[in-house]
């Protein structure tokens, strides 16, 4: 009984050593979505105290009111607008729309990312509106190097903040159903480990939503 019981032991533990071994695509899938690169967190850019213009004049208070992105933070009740000074042309000055944070805005940016810009002054805010969601790892090449190569599929997930923008900006509906591509190295020296590719464009890298 007692060889019986050693031999199913042995089995159990050399079928448990196999799969730790193997790379298969739910564990590579698992690995890859947990690498820090991979967590990155998607946003729009809200710049705050910075004239609205175009060219050689002032956009009008229509123009901005009437942007779907500006509805939008209306509407959340984060920003209102103001006025500026800006120059509009040689030696001309002008008065110009801005946007503001209201005190709903204030506080709200306390999860946000700031910034200066580099030129215009004022402030940039990175408003984050979703996360990286691995959908499923397609294809899985060993190399001769002994690396593994997986190439998989992803997509932008919405935070409560991003599902409420779908509603209102019809590029945040494109931006979230589009499932990307990407790549990752993984390699074994007794565990698993996995480091990304180059994502496929700068887009993709920096998670950002165009407006």
């Amino acid at each position: 009984m007692k060889n019986r019981l050693g031999l199913v032991l042995l089995a159990a533990t050399a079928g448990m050593a196999c799969s730790d071994g193997a790379l298969n695509p739910e564990r590579a899938a698992s690995l890859i979505a947990a690498i820090d690169g991979f967590r990155r967190e998607a946003h729009f850019t809200l710049h705050t105290a910075v004239p609205l213009q175009s060219a050689f004049r002032c956009l009008s208070q229509v123009e901005v009111e009437r942007a779907p992105i500006n509805r939008f933070m209306v509407q959340r009740g984060w920003v209102r607008f103001e006025t500026r000074d800006a120059a509009v042309g040689f030696g001309r000055k002008a008065s110009c729309p801005a946007i503001a944070l209201t005190p709903a805005g204030d506080a709200a940016s306390a999860q946000w990312t700031r910034a200066r810009p580099a030129l215009s002054g004022g402030s940039s805010w990175a408003v984050p509106i979703g996360r990286r969601e691995l959908v499923r790892v397609t294809e899985l090449t060993e190399t001769p190097d002994g690396s593994t190569q997986a190439q998989f599929e992803w997509r932008w997930a919405p935070n409560e903040t991003g599902a409420a923008l779908r509603g209102v900006v019809p590029k945040a509906g494109a931006f979230f159903d589009e499932t990307r591509k990407g790549r990752a190295s993984c390699r074994s020296d007794g565990e698993w480990r996995c480091d990304l590719g180059m994502w496929t464009t700068a887009a993709d890298a920096l998670g950002e939503l165009s407006l």
